[in-house]
């Protein structure tokens, strides 16, 4: 068991993260999480984009980002998850019609009620999805 401590904040934002240009990375002998652009292009990107490549996931951990499944899912649940009835009732018939999640997040972006749920929400998904991650790895999680 590897003694370092996982940079727990920085994975929560990983895992947050569902820009598709982006990629997080877990560095397994320090427990830095850090991210690569694709589109960016400098000689230390580079380098560490080789680095990764070549070591295999020994070291460096790509950090999983939810399919578009998954994300639905997650929609699905925080709609579940609602006390406030006439804010529950609004997004439903906002997912009913949604089947890529777009209308979701332009609904969540316009209703600042609902932006503070789902952020929170958001949140509090994704530590549970860094805890279970980090437990299927042998990990530490704390």
């Amino acid at each position: 068991m590897t003694s370092f401590r996982v940079d727990l904040d920085a994975l929560v934002v990983a895992f947050s993260d569902d820009a598709p240009a982006r990629s997080y990375y877990l560095d397994k002998e320090n427990g830095q999480v850090f991210s690569l652009l694709e589109d960016h292009v400098d000689p230390e990107t580079e380098e560490i984009a080789v680095q990764i490549e070549v070591d295999g996931g020994r070291r460096y951990l790509q950090i999983p980002k939810l399919t578009i499944e998954e994300e639905l899912q997650e929609q699905d649940a925080f709609l579940e998850s609602l006390d406030h009835q006439e804010l529950k009732a609004q997004l439903a018939k906002v997912v009913e019609s949604d089947h890529d999640g777009s209308q979701f997040q332009e609904f969540v972006s316009r209703q600042r009620e609902a932006r503070e749920h789902w952020k929170n929400f958001c949140r509090t998904r994704a530590r549970e999805r860094v805890d279970q991650w980090l437990k299927s790895l042998g990990l530490p999680a704390s």
